[in-house]
């Protein structure tokens, strides 16, 4: 989920449907409105552009004014729905590959609610055989693959008003980014830049490892989050799937299925947390960089090299009434325990 709500999906039904061909060098004929038809089919490939909203319409927005007048029944669905496919058609660019723009006024179990979705989808020629294996027609043919979407929005109006935010995605733009033109057309504007989905990436590390405690090795999430950054520092692309990846590379990759099951599990309710559902984009590797390592040096000679971020984790320090500090380190098992020679000291 993103976008939508549980119960919205549960409760999701078209009640309009208009469909234009864009693209080309043929004049814009309006279309009559639809009859609803392959109801299903349709539905599953909306849900195929679920993410969690990341634009925000400008307030006066043409597009967002105008499907606020047809959810409100100032404007028929069929007039408004032709007129904004009328702008689209317009406004499409030469380098854009010709396509279907469809429109959809959808229902929920909330009387209040109208959700709408305009998808531009690929359409295929196909040769149909008839019986006596004459080629009878061309028709248009409409798979049911996420990557023939190319551009997708969807908006949500409340008793006739408008949500802010909306979902929007496009094919020609690295994630959760939009093209030009279709930005410009929806009047939206990045409402989340990517730093601020990265930090929201770190702040879901940090939840899922730390209800995945007990799965950790030697149960420290601290080590977890490190590992699970460097697992996603090098990605060319951070999604739902990268992070749940991280997360079990933090836990050690373990083979048991119900561990893994449980880890899955909690890095899937903390991007939903995150509010990072059905979304990718670039790493921010500032963001994801390893800590700095912090160096402790006592006069008593003992030298102290770890990460900055195991502070208060597995290494505290508690000050001291009588003066200097009590240093604790936890550790699962110390992995090197040898004699240096003074040449070394003397470096460190």
């Amino acid at each position: 989920m993103g976008f939508f709500s549980g119960d919205e999906i549960r409760g999701l039904k078209i009640a309009n449907m208009i469909l234009h061909v864009v693209g080309g060098d043929d004049e814009f004929e309006p279309q009559p409105l639809r009859p609803v038809e392959h109801e299903a089919f349709f539905i599953a490939r909306i849900l195929d552009t679920d993410a969690e909203p990341v634009h925000k319409f400008d307030p006066q927005s043409a597009t967002k004014l105008q499907v606020e007048r047809i959810a409100s029944g100032v404007d028929a669905f069929e007039a408004g729905a032709q007129s904004l496919s009328r702008i689209f058609s317009k406004d499409h660019v030469g380098s854009s590959r010709d396509g279907a723009f469809f429109i959809f006024e959808m229902t929920t179990a909330d009387p209040a609610v109208r959700i709408y979705s305009m998808v531009k989808y690929d359409y295929r020629e196909a040769i149909e055989q008839t019986d006596g294996d004459a080629l009878r027609r061309i028709v248009h043919a409409f798979i049911a693959d996420r990557k023939a979407i190319q551009k997708a929005a969807l908006m949500r109006v409340v008793g006739g008003v408008a949500d802010p935010l909306v979902a929007a995605k496009d094919r020609v733009k690295q994630a959760p980014d939009i093209g030009d033109y279709f930005a410009n057309f929806l009047d939206v504007a990045r409402s989340r830049n990517d730093k601020e989905l990265n930090n929201s990436v770190v702040e879901a590390l940090r939840k899922a490892l730390t209800s995945s405690k007990e799965m950790l090795p030697g149960r420290d999430v601290a080590a977890g989050i490190r590992n699970a950054k460097r697992a996603l520092h090098d990605r060319q692309i951070i999604d739902e799937e990268a992070i749940a990846d991280a997360v079990l590379t933090a836990a050690g990759s373990p083979e048991d299925e119900a561990t893994r099951s449980k880890l899955i599990s909690n890095a899937k309710k903390a991007v939903h947390s995150a509010k990072l559902d059905g979304l990718s984009f670039r790493p921010d590797r500032q963001i994801l960089r390893l800590p700095p390592m912090r160096k402790l040096k006592t006069t008593e000679g003992v030298t102290l090299l770890y990460p900055d971020d195991a502070d208060g984790t597995t290494v505290t320090r508690a000050p001291r009434q009588s003066g200097g500090e009590t240093i604790t380190i936890v550790t699962q098992e110390v992995t090197e325990d040898s004699v240096v020679g003074n040449s070394s000291r003397g470096a460190a």
